[in-house]
Parts: structure tokens; sequence; C-alpha cells
């Protein structure tokens, strides 16, 4: 619909704009924002940062956008261009650098639908990018979003279940997380299927999560990558850079004895074929 600015991570990240025929009961909702923000967070972006923000106006009369300039200028937004698109509405940009928060950007939407309704234009929405539009959204490449998928098959007669973060297909640092903790722990489970009952699912993850807060809480950065649930035993791999004072610390919970039953090893594994292996299971998409 318009020209992106700059170079940016994903494009959910750079626009949330509405159709050409915009109406107040169209305008952008506050947790449209927040869902926005909290995906950059997700993808190693610091929210809090200046960006360079595009806001657009659109209308079948230029001159009407024409009309809306000075009072945009007077915000501190400076013009970037009016141009025509292919279905002949014309397009109004301006931008500014500037740091928001979700209610921040909310507020100035609220001014920008003012404007539109003021001069019979329609506020089509906003992007961001990199102040400078030659570069991309900077990010912080350790951070790891949460892409979750899932797959289910037979083994040996018995269904398997496969959870994994496929975002570690673009981790750049497999490298120097070349540890994976492989924990098993078995579960009661259905005769049938031998998959675990639903509380025993709530418990499994439960655990999951004591394992990853230990290690977070001790100084061990961790990586939750995978887990599979196959006849009575869930395995999850845990990717890790410092494998011994991972073992202590599993050393010593089993110790305490005051968790469910669990072994675990430590694999090296600097190509991440474990990973690549069970990844091919998984949706691509």
């Amino acid at each position: 619909m318009h020209t992106i600015l700059g170079i940016v991570i994903l494009s959910l990240l750079t626009s949330c704009n509405t159709n050409s025929q915009t109406k107040k009961k169209d305008m952008i909702t506050i947790e449209k924002i927040e869902e926005m923000y909290s995906n950059m967070k997700s993808n190693g972006v610091d929210i809090t940062a200046d960006f360079l923000y595009g806001y657009y106006f659109v209308s079948n009369k230029k001159e009407l956008l024409e009309k809306a300039i000075p009072d945009l200028e007077a915000m501190t937004f400076k013009f970037v261009d009016i141009y025509q698109s292919d279905d002949n509405n014309w397009w109004l940009h301006v931008e500014r650098i500037e740091s928001h928060s979700a209610k921040t950007l909310f507020d100035l939407n609220k001014k920008l639908y003012a404007i539109a309704d003021k001069y019979k234009i329609e506020y089509d929405g906003y992007d961001l990018g990199n102040p400078d539009p030659k570069k991309a959204i900077d990010r912080d490449t350790y951070v790891v979003p949460e892409e979750f998928k899932w797959t289910d098959y037979m083994d040996n007669g018995f269904p398997t279940l496969l959870v994994g973060n496929t975002a570690f297909d673009r981790f750049p640092h497999k490298e120097e997380f070349k540890f994976l903790i492989k924990v098993t722990t078995p579960y009661e489970y259905d005769e049938k299927s031998m998959l675990p009952f639903d509380k025993g699912l709530e418990e499994l993850d439960k655990f999951e999560y004591f394992i990853e807060n230990n290690f977070t809480q001790n100084g061990i950065k961790n990586y939750y990558v995978m887990r599979m649930t196959y006849k009575g035993i869930r395995t999850f791999y845990i990717a890790i850079s410092d494998n011994v004072g991972a073992t202590e610390i599993l050393k010593l919970i089993k110790q305490q004895g005051n968790q469910r039953d669990f072994e675990f090893n430590v694999i090296e594994d600097k190509e991440w074929k474990l990973y690549n292996d069970l990844r091919k299971k998984l949706p691509k998409e």
C-alpha cells in the first residue's frame, strides 16, 4: 500500500495499517498496538528506543491532503511525500523520529484521526523503522521469539507428540550454545495411548518451568528448544553454553529429591544435528 521505512525485521513489526476506507469504528485499537510492541520485544527489539515513525493519510483528492500539511507540520511532523497509488488514490506521508509506548501511540493516533476528520480525508495508520532508513531495526540476536510448532505421528504403534521452537532455524549463536541438556521424566498415562492425562500434562509443564527457572536464577543462560511425549516418557531439550554449571544444578535438584523422578544427560552438538533431525518432522510453515 505504501513504501515501508527502511529495512525491517518482520512485516508485523513495521505497520499497523487499515484499508483506504478507514472509518471511526475501524480505529486502530490499543490492543493491536500492544500486540505489535509485544512482538517487537519478543524479537529482541528495544521498544523504548527512538524509531522513525511514518504516518499515512489517503484521499481521492490531492488538494484535501495538501490542506492537512500545515496542521501536521505544526505538530513537528516532517512532510515526506504526496503520491498517487495504482488505484488512483492520493497518499500523504509524514514522519517523525520519536519513542512511544502503546498508550502514547494510541493517543497520537486519536489526534491524527481528528485531523483526518477535519479535512475529510482518511488516516490509514503508521509504520516504523530504524532512524537511519538504510539500516534494519536494531535487535538483540540472543533473544529468541516463541514460534512453537507441533506435530503428532505414530512410532511402533504408539502416538508421539513433538513440539519445538522453530525460531531456532534463524538463531545465529548455535555454536556458542552447543550443549543440549536432555531431561527425561516418566508420567502416568492412559493405557491405550500411553500419553499423559490432562492433569499430568500440567505437572509436566510445571516441571519444565522449574528446571528453566533454576537455570535462569543461577545465571545459566538457557533456551527451551523442543520436547517429545511418547510411551510414558516426556523428553525435553534445553540449550546452554555452561554445561558444568547446568550439570551441578541438576545434580543438586536430584539430590534434594523434592521433585518428580527424572534423568538427564548433556549432549555436545555444535552443529545442532539433533535439533535439525527433529525439526524435519515439524511443519515448515
